[in-house]
């Protein structure tokens, strides 16, 4: 412990040194818009009522760069309550060591008035750890978001519409209450203990996929969409580019049923007035997945997630206070891969899962944050599915409260404290067969992280 408190200065002393000497010019769309960051980011990537029209818009406000650049970068310590089973194995290498993690480029900006990107391309120093023990590096394409859009006056309110083609679903969101942009907001990059099970649309098909869709925004308050998914194959490869499928075929598996026939769902009601904002939405994912994904033949398992979401804002000078939440129901239909006998598949023809998440922050005066957040995950019980080998309960359930606290010099610019609390680990609040309680993976982890 005391190594990991003695490295909060060095990382803090690497990030700020490294960092521009004004916030004026950082990120693409900073210099697109002419604005600092904070007119769209209360703090990154959280966004605020005019990041959110700039985003619906298409990234378009503004004058177009010539080269619409920008970098992030991160680096992290990250110490674990416990870090050996009863085997004496270690959990995590590299524990309570300073870590370069991240590299981000964006290609971000202006194409011209009706056309806008966000491409992100990763290098991650920490990507995974090798039989051996050593950790390798890797790169990849990152979220992307590519917008065509329009603008209407229709019963003298205006509609904002367009066409969005990404590569995670929810990555298109502008509340960060959906997976791809929800709390928390950055966590350990080495690899490390984490919980095995989430629902399809909470990162399971990040990279994977091509979703293409349409959308409108009607006076402000009103929000649809309406996408498909398909494998990121043939013509949209480029969006799975770099991707590690681990797996016997030479490209990349397919995961989902051919063509782009699986539907994603958005709808949202917002108001602003004043120094608040408040969203209710809804939004959903269905996905065919075959259960053979080494040849991408025969039959297919349905995924249906369901979910409702919120997002409360209160932004002013010098007090920003946020609280979001969302619920995700998910039905499992192993209609292709049941197994009656429990040996080579699913128990139960019929699974379901359910993540609640819920997060409130304050910020004061831009600069000093705090955050409380609680997660919790439950489902069926089903030995086919829900085992990691080590638990000794077959259900997806894990509960747990995330604390950060972060101190931002510049809004492009943040180092963050973040301790995360485990009661309930895969299934159980009991010791695993690793000789190993929920609180044993409790996770301290201190980040530096700045864009430019």
């Amino acid at each position: 412990m005391y190594r990991f408190i003695r490295a909060l200065l060095l990382l803090s002393l690497l990030g700020f040194s490294l960092a521009p000497a004004t916030s004026f010019a950082v990120p693409s769309f900073a210099r697109q818009t002419g604005m600092d960051c904070a007119a769209c980011h209360t703090s990154f990537p959280e966004l605020t009522p005019f990041g959110r029209e700039f985003k619906l818009n298409g990234y378009t406000l503004g004058e177009r760069q010539l080269l619409p650049l920008a970098a992030m970068m991160q680096f992290s310590m990250t110490h674990l309550a416990t870090n050996r089973d009863n085997t004496g194995a270690k959990l995590m290498m590299r524990e309570n060591d300073p870590q370069f993690d991240v590299l981000s480029i964006f290609a971000a900006g202006k194409l011209n008035d009706h056309a806008g990107m966000f491409v992100q391309w990763t290098y991650s120093n920490n990507s995974e750890q090798r039989l051996d023990g050593s950790i390798r590096h890797h790169s990849q394409l990152d979220n992307t978001d590519l917008r065509v859009v329009g603008t209407h006056d229709l019963f003298g309110k205006n509609l904002v519409f367009g066409l969005n083609l990404n590569n995670n679903p929810t990555v298109q969101d502008v509340w960060n209450t959906t997976p791809a942009w929800g709390y928390p907001y950055n966590g350990p990059n080495l690899p490390h203990p984490g919980t095995a099970f989430s629902s399809i649309i909470d990162g399971g098909l990040s990279q994977q996929v091509a979703g293409l869709g349409g959308y409108f925004w009607y006076d402000r308050h009103f929000y649809g969409e309406l996408s498909f998914y398909g494998n990121a194959d043939g013509p949209f490869r480029i969006l799975s580019e770099g991707q590690q499928w681990h797996m016997q075929r030479a490209t990349q598996p397919i995961t989902l049923i051919e063509g782009r026939n699986n539907p994603y769902w958005r709808f949202a009601w917002n108001r602003d007035w004043g120094a608040h904002s408040l969203m209710l939405g809804t939004y959903g994912l269905q996905i065919d997945k075959y259960a053979d994904q080494v040849n991408g033949t025969g039959p297919t398992d349905r995924f249906t997630d369901t979910a409702v979401d919120a997002q409360y804002q209160y932004l002013s000078d010098p007090h920003i206070f946020t609280v979001q939440t969302t619920y995700i129901h998910e039905k499992q239909d192993y209609k292709a891969s049941y197994d009656a006998t429990c040996t080579a598949g699913p128990c139960n023809q019929h699974d379901h899962l359910n993540t609640f998440k819920t997060k409130a922050s304050y910020l004061y005066d831009r600069k000093y944050g705090a955050s409380l957040a609680y997660f919790s995950t439950t489902g069926s019980t089903d030995a086919g599915v829900f085992t990691t080998g080590n638990n000794l309960v077959f259900k997806p359930d894990n509960q747990g409260y995330i604390a950060q606290l972060d101190y931002n010099p510049w809004t492009f610019a943040r180092v963050s404290l973040q301790y995360t609390k485990y009661t309930k680990w895969d299934g159980s609040r009991q010791i695993d067969n690793l000789g190993l309680k929920p609180g044993d993976r409790d996770t301290l982890f201190l980040s530096t992280w700045f864009a430019f």
